[in-house]
């Protein structure tokens, strides 16, 4: 029963598509239709501006980091020493240098000797600006990618991390 019920299921199917393929073989109506003239176009040559609005998107076309003066990264400065004026905070002085030293696996200290850099409240060194001096550390503005962080530096040690 089941092969009687495929099978004219089948021939039903057929019967439905075979006069679909019929007409497809039918020639096209001869009817005409008229083709317009092409006209000549006018070429107009205008320059495309393009503007980022700086409030929500930053321009694709500046470079990432903000400080083109170029100086050492925050990542590369430690802190030597602190010139704290008590009666006068204004005055005091920082030195950062890009100095590292290094334990050996043997025991041995290597220090490898950079550039110094005095600073005081204000100046700017790379991406780096100080905002505060204090007696043993000082605070400073790290602007990375547009975006400006505040960090802590403390003296370094003879591991050759600020603590």
């Amino acid at each position: 029963m089941s092969r009687f019920v495929s099978a004219s299921l089948l021939l039903a199917v057929a019967l439905l598509v075979w006069p679909l393929g019929l007409q497809a073989q039918d020639p096209p109506s001869t009817t005409t239709t008229t083709v317009a003239e092409p006209t000549e176009a006018e070429l107009a040559f205008v320059r495309e501006v393009f503007s980022y609005p700086a409030f929500q998107r930053t321009n694709p076309f500046r470079p990432l980091l903000a400080s083109d003066s170029g100086g050492p990264r925050y990542q590369q400065l430690r802190l030597s020493s602190v010139i704290y004026v008590e009666d006068f905070p204004e005055r005091s002085v920082a030195t950062l240098s890009t100095a590292r030293i290094t334990v050996n696996e043997d025991g041995s200290i290597t220090a490898d000797v950079g550039e110094s850099y005095y600073v005081r409240v204000g100046q700017t060194i790379g991406n780096v600006t100080v905002v505060e001096i204090n007696e043993t550390s000082i605070e400073v503005d790290v602007e990375e990618f547009g975006i400006t962080d505040r960090f802590t530096m403390r003296q370094f040690t003879l591991l050759g991390g600020n603590r």
